[in-house]
């Protein structure tokens, strides 16, 4: 059951970000929600320190619950989750689908959906010189989510 309302929530959080320009985490009630259920253990500072994908994510966010007894409504989860991909992600330019990458780099989905396009046919990408090239990407935007970007 976790499964599918976490599916949901991804699939909502995708067109959430991508429906209103959520860039800028401070403005999310997701962040508020991370800041309430998260901080009485982490600091941000201390989650900020390890980007993960959303896969590895929602690991963390499972096993704290599981094993660490963390308490997560089961409302809340979904948007902690978003929070932490949006804010805290890595993206495997190689393999994640380009709903993923323009949420963790955020790119709009034209420019994100032109670096899939990309890969399919010229091949994997090497290194942040070979992603810079791209046609139709901001090298501004990469640049400034270089750390979120994993070949």
């Amino acid at each position: 059951m976790r499964r599918i309302w976490v599916q949901a929530g991804i699939a909502f959080g995708v067109l959430a970000i991508s429906a209103f320009g959520f860039q800028d985490s401070a403005a999310r009630p997701s962040k508020a929600m991370f800041e309430k259920t998260c901080s009485a253990c982490h600091t941000a500072e201390s989650v900020a320190s390890a980007r993960r994908t959303r896969d590895q994510w929602q690991t963390v966010m499972e096993e704290m619950v599981s094993q660490q007894g963390a308490t997560i409504a089961d409302e809340e989860f979904n948007p902690i989750l978003e929070y932490l991909v949006s804010a805290y992600g890595k993206v495997n330019v190689n393999t994640a689908p380009a709903d993923e990458i323009s949420q963790i780099l955020g790119l709009s989905q034209k420019e994100a959906e032109a670096v899939v396009k990309f890969r399919k046919e010229k091949g994997k990408f090497e290194d942040f010189d070979a992603l810079g090239k791209v046609p139709g990407v901001d090298l501004k935007k990469l640049e400034t989510k270089r750390d979120a970007i994993a070949y």
